[in-house]
């Protein structure tokens, strides 16, 4: 279980965080929707320890988010490219864990990289390098999946790909918060975090509108 707290953050004078919080369960997919700047990577950095919160505080399963815990609960795929472009992409994988294994190789053949395993990363397309971020983040199955845009960059299939991942990884009770623009991510959340000047409206599955929610950014 995910608990956000009173989450407070300050770009200068600029408040970017305004008292977040939220909870989110074992098996559940949270969608973080909103304009361009309205903090939800802040949100999303602050979750996975890349940023720290000027005040408040987030547990993950009843312990404090701090040091090694991150680590220990998070895979983390921010917006922009977090891998090495020098390195191959079987080099990538070892450098975020990946060790010979039927983990490795299940990992490998989930998000279709094995024909490219000896290509430099800078060679890649934007969607291949999209797709091995997120399995650099999903080896060692941690609990918590924070996946900031997952989908940006992807063609129809792979997409499909990625989602048809996210719902096995829900299925083996994982939890999701993932921003996004994509309609279909969004209905097909267990819940939606509307973000608005750094301020936070939660919607139950039953409650997500898509056209509500458009009218709702709009006007606030």
């Amino acid at each position: 279980m995910i608990e956000v707290k009173n989450v407070v953050k300050h770009y200068k004078k600029k408040k970017v965080l305004q008292d977040i919080s939220f909870q989110a369960k074992q098996g559940e997919c949270v969608a973080i929707v909103g304009r361009n700047g309205c903090g939800k990577s802040t949100l999303l950095q602050i979750m996975a320890g890349v940023l720290k919160a000027d005040s408040g505080e987030i547990r993950y399963y009843g312990q404090k988010a701090q040091g090694k815990a991150f680590r220990k609960f998070c895979g983390y795929v921010p917006q922009e490219n977090p891998l090495m472009e020098e390195l191959t992409v079987l080099d990538n994988l070892k450098l975020w864990g990946a060790v010979k294994s039927g983990e490795t190789e299940a990992i490998i053949k989930q998000f279709h990289l094995a024909d490219i395993l000896k290509m430099p990363v800078a060679k890649l397309s934007g969607g291949m390098k999209r797709r091995l971020a997120i399995a650099c983040a999903c080896f060692n199955w941690p609990p918590v999946l924070l996946l900031d845009e997952p989908t940006t960059a992807l063609d129809l299939y792979y997409k499909e790909n990625i989602h048809e991942f996210l719902a096995q990884y829900r299925k083996l009770n994982g939890i999701i918060l993932m921003t996004t623009h994509d309609e279909e991510e969004i209905q097909n959340a267990d819940r939606c975090l509307i973000m608005t000047e750094g301020r936070m409206k939660e919607l139950s599955k039953d409650q997500i509108n898509m056209q509500e929610i458009y009218q709702y950014i709009k006007a606030n």
